[in-house]
């Protein structure tokens, strides 16, 4: 339906975008890699598009960038993967990430993602290794993007990003986690980014 979205950041969610076009917004479900590469409120952004339709609801997914995008259309042309568990690997690891762990035959990697399991993770390597084979991933996306003020964070700003941190959690499967059990204010301080701190804390839980 839509090739892609350019309009104005009216809301930025860990999960969901809207961007707005003349005062219409249109609600985007994004991967919390495509939310690290997107700017503050009230900027231009463009997002590519993917249209998801059921019988019931029509669901718009945004990426930053085409390959991500086409990427998330091949996961969910596995049976038994649904959008919320392709923006679930989409989240936990960059494009040349999950194309290493397919033609790498990788499955125990996969399964570090929320509801992923040894069987579908061997199943989306199986249904996929050709498919990506096809595909162009040229660009590694950037994991040091968002960087936060060294140093000169403040309070309000642990307190936003613990929160940030809480929903980023929960989209990827992990309901009422305690940041501050995982992660201590003065590690926040020294840290770059979201996805440096998520990787941090995903890591001791896992131990």
């Amino acid at each position: 339906m839509f090739e892609y979205i350019c309009g104005k950041l009216s809301v930025k969610k860990i999960d969901y975008v809207a961007l707005d076009i003349n005062g219409l917004a249109y609600k985007i479900y994004i991967s919390l890699k495509t939310f690290e590469k997107m700017s503050n409120i009230e900027s231009t952004e463009k997002l590519y598009i993917h249209t998801n339709v059921k019988e019931d609801n029509i669901s718009l997914y945004g990426f930053k960038t085409q390959n991500e995008r086409e990427l998330f259309k091949a996961l969910i042309s596995v049976n038994g993967v649904g959008p919320k568990l392709a923006i679930a690997i989409l989240s936990t690891f960059n494009t040349k990430e999950i194309v290493d762990i397919i033609l790498e035959n990788e499955p125990k990697i996969f399964i570090k993602v929320p509801g992923l399991g040894i069987k579908k993770a061997q199943k989306i390597i199986l249904d996929l290794k050709d498919k990506v084979k096809k595909l162009e991933f040229s660009e590694i996306i950037n994991e040091n993007s968002n960087t936060l003020n060294g140093n000169n964070i403040s309070s309000s700003e642990i307190l936003l990003m613990k929160e940030d941190l809480k929903l980023a959690l929960e989209s990827l499967g992990y309901a009422d986690t305690d940041v501050s059990k995982w992660i201590k204010n003065d590690e926040l301080i020294k840290i770059k980014n979201i996805s440096e701190a998520i990787k941090i804390i995903l890591k001791r839980i896992q131990k």
